[in-house]
């Protein structure tokens, strides 16, 4: 342990004098002073629009190309040059082929302008007609870098820029030199360590933010095992346009942050090993894309075609510069806590306690020659079980009230409050959400504002078409309804407005909007041409005049630019994808929002690990989730619910009450905090610090553990007293 313990001090000793060498003489060699702050210092070099980023007060630095090669030349001419360039573009020539743009193997010029705190470079590429700019500025703790639309220029006709990376190097380190990890946005928060793989994978992380764009591809139907269960779960959608670099021993590291053109940007994170021996993660902004344009609608012939338009906005990145102890994931958090709150892109909402106990309604399943109801919970089933939990200690629950509507939970669009008659009909549910919101349970109504039910409704012109013209269709392989549409969304905003009226007309004021809230598509209408931007701004207007209309807002898996619009943040995934690169989970989201949004789990039930699952419920400060039925789900066999294996009220209603009775004592002492420390012990215990004093540790092992003077039992949690 002192070998170990010595060879870190030589090592971070080492770092720092090679720091304090480069810098002797006030810059690095090559490089020229750009900016400075009161704790950063901005270095230039113009030939390759190199930057280096370096802390003032520890000497650390962060550098965007490479400042030596270290794997003995086995990098190609074109990976050569993506290592040592500041922006590198792919183009797209005659729709066929795609060729790297940098700025050591093509020709180019570059010319540059300085400013207080920054300087604009205008690079022309004279073989490909391209030019553009690259904005970079030092703004305090900040480091931004912005590529202008209006500085986009593409001469030559058939060549065109497919996509923009900037700075696609910054802060990376080779092989397994520097301990750390890179933070990507899946779930809830991973981390790729640092450390050598030993060329284990040949990619790493690669996502668009905010989800695929499907108007690009199709949607294939998930296979199901015995007709009735997925088989395939599906990778978490990027809900924050975010990713970080850590470097731990050195205490130095950035959170970045998408800022604008985010709808159509892919985080990049890559380990060491894949395709180069560098650890590296970047923001790839797509301009254009390339895709197969059918010859006619009934042929299976079909021809690549370039986007006639290009994405029409700014590209800017923001890297929210960290060092000292708050260069790690709980530090990133924190500071996109701040960076939420200082730029209004969340509000600071009511984070009190609720237990979210969800209803279905109805469904149908197949009858003769059409439909049946398949009656769950019904309104008075549902007050039933609402008054149990309130005289059981639960006084304040959340319900999302799924399949009240008129033909069941799949009878899509729903545009106004027609209660099922088989769950009691519009006055009933009224009833219900007036009387039950008397004792304090808030009941919304679901409204998934996504998609059509193609046998529910004839009206395919308000269906979305591919931006190859074709019908965009969503398929499964379910009992009764295998085929949805999308709607246009300027169709989901007005059918959510008509909903949205006819419940404030009739005294209803809580809605969970699922759908919308987390999807973004391209799409063509009578031949024009849409982007994933046109549908974002369509859909934030959408839910800003639903939550100005509406007492209470909730989304569904919502991604970022509708967080401040949210009353509740429904379904944050605890989990990651688990993709065989990822070295750990953490809780970077919850730690960003809690105390700025209440935040709700995915569904208890269907979590293989309750224990665990109920541990990392008090770890992360996120609510619980249920979804039960009044009926037994054996009834759901043969409908497209047949999924929801395990809902019956009478087999969940103890562990309702018991997680309601835990973890809301928990809640009452960190409602309105905010998460300042997260850390795991050797000993299996993690310590959760809140600043209103509160700690909590929670013991993932099978035996007892001590901490702090602690003593914290196996499997289970313990809060510590306020200071």
């Amino acid at each position: 342990m002192r070998a170990k313990g010595l060879y870190a001090l030589c090592a971070v000793l080492a770092v720092l004098l090679l720091a304090a060498c480069a810098f002797a003489d006030g810059m690095p060699e090559g490089y020229r002073l750009a900016a400075e702050s009161e704790e950063w210092e901005m270095y230039l070099s113009e030939p390759t629009l190199s930057v280096l980023l370096r802390n003032k007060a520890s000497g650390a630095v962060l550098e965007s190309t490479l400042s030596d090669e270290k794997d003995d030349g086995k990098n190609k001419k074109a990976w050569k040059g993506y290592l040592r360039s500041g922006v590198v573009l792919s183009v797209i020539r005659d729709a066929n082929n795609t060729y790297q743009a940098d700025l050591i193997n093509n020709e180019h010029t570059i010319g540059y302008t300085y400013f207080e705190n920054g300087f604009r470079a205008d690079i022309y590429y004279e073989e490909y007609g391209i030019g553009f700019a690259v904005e970079a500025r030092l703004e305090g703790n900040d480091f931004i870098a912005r590529v202008p639309d209006d500085s986009i220029r593409e001469e030559m006709d058939g060549v065109y820029i497919a996509t923009v990376s900037l700075f696609p190097m910054m802060g990376y380190t080779h092989l397994g030199d520097t301990a750390g990890y890179m933070l990507i946005p899946d779930g809830n928060g991973a981390l790729i360590s640092l450390t050598d793989k030993e060329g284990r994978f040949a990619t790493g992380f690669s996502q668009m933010i905010y989800g695929p764009d499907s108007g690009f591809s199709e949607s294939s139907a998930n296979t199901l095992l015995w007709d009735r269960y997925e088989t395939v779960v599906k990778p978490n959608r990027v809900t924050a346009p975010v990713y970080g670099m850590a470097h731990t021993e050195e205490g130095i590291g950035y959170l970045a942050v998408a800022e604008e053109g985010e709808d159509r940007c892919s985080v990049e994170a890559h380990p060491n090993g894949a395709m180069v021996d560098y650890n590296r993660c970047f923001a790839k902004f797509l301009v254009r894309d390339i895709y197969q344009q059918p010859l006619n609608q009934s042929s299976s012939g079909s021809v690549k075609t370039v986007e006639k338009d290009r994405t029409r906005h700014d590209m800017t990145v923001r890297w929210c510069l960290l060092s000292g102890e708050n260069a790690n994931y709980t530090g990133m958090a924190v500071r996109y806590r701040e960076y939420l709150l200082d730029t209004g892109r969340a509000e600071k909402r009511d984070t009190a306690w609720r237990t979210r106990v969800d209803f279905l309604g109805s469904d149908r399943e197949k009858f003769l020659m059409g439909t049946r109801a398949v009656t769950m919970t019904t309104a008075e089933q549902a007050r039933e079980i609402l008054d149990e939990l309130h005289a059981a200690g639960a006084v304040s629950t959340l319900t999302v009230y799924k399949g009240w509507q008129k033909g069941g939970v799949n009878a899509l669009p729903t545009d106004s409050l027609n209660a099922d008659g088989v769950i009691g009909g519009t006055k009933a549910l009224k009833d219900l959400i007036s009387d039950e919101g008397a004792k304090g349970h808030l009941i919304l109504l679901y409204d998934e504002a996504l998609r059509m039910n193609a046998s529910t409704t004839a009206f395919t012109y308000d269906a979305v078409k591919m931006v190859n013209k074709r019908t965009l269709k969503e398929e499964n392989t379910k009992q009764v309804y295998s085929l949805f549409y999308r709607l246009i969304p300027k169709k989901s905003a007005e059918k959510l407005a008509n909903l949205v009226s006819d419940m404030r007309k009739n005294g209803v004021g809580g809605i969970a909007v699922a759908g919308i809230s987390n999807t973004l598509m391209s799409w063509s209408l009578k031949g024009g041409y849409y982007t994933r931007g046109d549908c974002a701004r369509v859909y934030e207007e959408a839910v800003k005049n639903t939550a100005d209309a509406m007492d209470f807002t909730a989304l569904e898996e919502p991604a970022a630019p509708l967080w401040r619009y949210a009353d509740a943040f429904l379904d944050l995934p605890l989990d990651t994808s688990d993709y065989m690169y990822e070295d750990e989970q953490v809780p970077f989201l919850s730690i960003a929002l809690k105390g700025v949004l209440p935040m709700w789990s995915s569904y208890v039930n269907f979590e293989a690990n309750k224990t665990e699952f109920y541990l990392r419920l008090a770890e992360t400060g996120v609510y619980p989730s249920f979804y039960v039925t009044a009926e037994d789900s054996s009834a759901l066999i043969y409908t497209n619910s047949a999924d929801l294996y395990s809902t019956g009220w009478e087999t969940w209603r103890e562990t309702v009450i018991e997680y309601d009775r835990e973890l809301k004592r928990l809640a009452g002492m960190t409602d309105g905090a905010f998460i300042t420390g997260h850390e795991r012990m050797d000993n299996g215990v993690t310590k959760v610090t809140y600043d209103n004093g509160v700690t909590v540790y929670v013991n993932y092992s099978e035996t007892d553990a001590e901490i702090d003077g602690i003593t914290v039992g196996a499997l289970s949690w313990k809060a510590g007293e306020k200071e």
